[in-house]
């Protein structure tokens, strides 16, 4: 069944191809540009809006006699012809997006089925979409967020990574939503916010090749799905403290979605992984080998909770060579998405666009709070 017949379905327009010819060097632009004068400063973190400042009027001036007749007021505005206001058409392509990969992926859902601890991972990070031959940012014609057709890809690559001040700034900046929105609850309790809980965790990832016998052991789904053992890896994640395992994972990229957003910093990457769980012992598994060692990586990572349906994750990612990478990433509850979609199903109330749109707005809420300071 088609999405589009289910939520909201509004008629859309195809545009020609751009040719090929135009080329991938990012325009630079200026860190700060102006704010226009119709627009108000977002400021998510404090829920309120605050004007663009107007120059200052002297007081015996008087308005010009067109300003003198009666403003319109939000209680007779209306957001369009048909007094709806129209989707978000950003969000519409990754409702449709994890429509098909996800809802309607019969194979993907059965794997969840047979394989105890087995999920599916929805998944979007921040990064950049790179030219693989210049290295520069991806540009072309669009001056706003788009959606990037996969078959314009191909010679791209998606660089989850972000300075040591970005990560610094993040992380103050997300701690003050926490701040904020426990005062909130704390001084007005009818309007309080939902919780917004976090915990810093520190974790050691090692990995191992996957072999023939323990292909043998995952659900015959799971190994229609990987094909063979093949280069597939087993993750160990284990507490860094105690040395206790906490996962055994298998990790199996299914499909990914790229955002490209030319006024941020950054453009963004969604992805759908179906994380196996690994039923064997380490025992008769060989630890991965990078160059001529055994790779680990150590994530010191916060963890920022929000609805029951998202996780917000920032990492500090440390390899063997003592080299940081700093990450940033969103999780989207899988399960809690395809109750909502079940319940469009059986036209039940759903809130699987308002689920999607939040993730989708996540990625822009933290961009611009980056880009603000």
């Amino acid at each position: 069944m088609d999405i589009k017949s289910l939520i909201n379905p509004t008629p859309s327009s195809r545009l020609p191809t751009p040719p090929s010819s135009i080329p991938k060097t990012i325009r630079k632009r200026k860190r700060h540009d102006p704010i226009p004068a119709w627009a108000v400063r977002e400021d998510t973190s404090r829920r309120e809006v605050v004007p663009h400042v107007q120059p200052q009027v002297a007081a015996q001036a008087q308005p010009p006699a067109q300003l003198q007749a009666q403003p319109q007021t939000r209680a007779d505005w209306e957001p369009s012809i048909t007094n709806d206001k129209p989707y978000d058409e950003i969000t519409r392509l990754v409702c449709d997006f994890l429509w098909e990969n996800v809802v309607n992926n019969e194979m993907l859902r059965q794997a969840v089925a047979e394989g105890q601890g087995t999920q599916v991972e929805i998944e979007a990070k921040w990064g950049q979409i790179l030219d693989r031959v210049t290295k520069d940012r991806i540009a072309g014609i669009h001056e706003s967020e788009c959606v990037v057709r996969s078959g314009d890809l191909e010679n791209t690559k998606f660089e989850s990574t972000m300075s040591e001040e970005q990560h610094k700034r993040m992380n103050i900046f997300l701690n003050g939503c926490v701040v904020r929105a426990k005062s909130n609850a704390a001084v007005a309790p009818k309007a309080s916010r939902a919780p917004l809980d976090y915990k810093h965790v520190r974790r050691t990832d090692s990995f191992y090749e996957l072999n023939q016998a323990g292909f043998d052991l995952l659900a015959p789904t799971t190994r229609a799905i990987l094909q063979s053992p093949s280069r597939q890896k087993v993750r160990i994640t284990r507490d860094t403290s105690t040395g206790q395992v906490l996962e055994k994972i298998i990790k199996h990229r299914v499909i990914n979605l790229e955002i490209s957003s030319p006024q941020t910093e950054w453009d963004y990457r969604i992805s759908v992984n179906l994380e196996i769980n690994y039923p064997g012992p380490l025992d008769d598994l060989v630890e991965s080998m990078e160059r001529g060692r055994s790779y680990t990586r150590r994530k010191d990572r916060m963890c920022y909770s929000h609805l029951q349906a998202y996780r917000i994750d920032l990492t500090q990612v440390t390899n063997p060579e003592g080299e940081k990478n700093h990450e940033l990433e969103i999780e989207l509850d899988a399960a809690k998405l395809i109750g909502e979609a079940e319940r469009i199903h059986h036209n039940a109330p759903s809130m699987y666009e308002e689920i999607v749109g939040g993730m989708v707005n996540n990625l822009r809420v933290l961009s611009r709070a980056i880009r603000q300071h």
